[in-house]
């Protein structure tokens, strides 16, 4: 099964109901869960920034922060670093917003202040500064990633840092860029084409290759609830929607392209780190 055979199928349609509100967030939840990109990334953290924020008080700007899952951890490893921590997560979605505040709420901790914004990252005026604006797999929902990027450059403090989680463009995102391009009228940005970005304009940065693993197993099944959100995930498009010879077509294309490990399939799952 090849991908432009999708895309002639897709060409054939008037529109694509895109994935959003509640379905779109259970269907993130089981994606992730089926990932080990999630502790991958929070070993990333660990290692490369939480050791670099300042010891006496550190600021967050979390762009796109969604229920806090990561967030949350992020928190509790920087309680370790930092004695206090002002943490303000942005997300445009409000059940969203409303998941965030409960999973960073923290009793009555004096050293830690969170706040939640319900905003998009495109009507955020205020001019705040922080020492870490985070942009964890947030970039492809911006209608303009050049002026974005700028524009969470501009909320860096001097010796901040500004770090952006991208997927690279490979089997599996092939389908989920086909869907954003018919769904938005344009394509989104994976990690070469910030790298080419920022290579530009001349803006230092270093790059890491976080390699991770998605266990498409449920894919496979016929009719799995598991493999039907994941697939719906991975197209950004409720699946059940579609004409059932396309929703056939992704469902082989996803089993052809992928690993097989004993009883497991798996796709690879990896995010490129850019600290900037």
């Amino acid at each position: 099964m090849d991908i432009k055979n999708i895309r002639q199928e897709m060409a054939l349609l008037d529109d694509v109901i895109p994935l959003e509100g509640h379905h779109y967030a259970a269907c993130l939840q089981t994606y992730e869960a089926a990932s080990s990109q999630r502790k991958l990334i929070l070993e990333w953290f660990t290692n490369h920034v939480i050791p670099q924020i300042p010891r006496d008080s550190a600021s967050f700007l979390s762009i796109g922060c969604g229920a806090g899952e990561l967030d949350v951890k992020i928190l509790a490893a920087a309680k370790e670093q930092a004695s206090t921590i002002a943490y303000v997560g942005l997300e445009p979605d409000s059940k969203q917003c409303e998941r965030f505040t409960a999973s960073m709420a923290l009793p009555s901790d004096q050293n830690i202040r969170v706040e939640t914004l319900n905003t998009n990252f495109e009507k955020y005026t205020e001019q705040r500064r922080f020492d870490r604006v985070l942009m964890v797999h947030s970039l492809y929902y911006m209608n303009d990633p050049e002026r974005a990027i700028e524009k969470a450059l501009n909320l860096v403090n001097e010796s901040g840092k500004l770090i952006i989680l991208i997927a690279s463009n490979d089997t599996l995102n092939e389908l989920s860029s086909s869907f954003w391009q018919m769904e938005n009228g344009g394509s989104t940005w994976f990690s070469e084409d910030l790298s080419k970005h920022l290579d530009k304009r001349g803006v230092a940065f270093d790059r890491h290759r976080i390699k991770a693993k998605l266990d498409i197993t449920s894919c496979c099944a016929p009719e799995s609830e598991q493999g039907i959100r994941i697939a719906d995930f991975i197209a950004q498009a409720p699946t059940g929607e579609l004409p059932p010879g396309l929703r056939t077509m992704i469902f082989s294309y996803l089993e052809a392209t992928s690993h097989l490990d004993g009883e497991m399939r798996w796709l690879p799952h990896n995010v490129d780190a850019f600290i900037i």
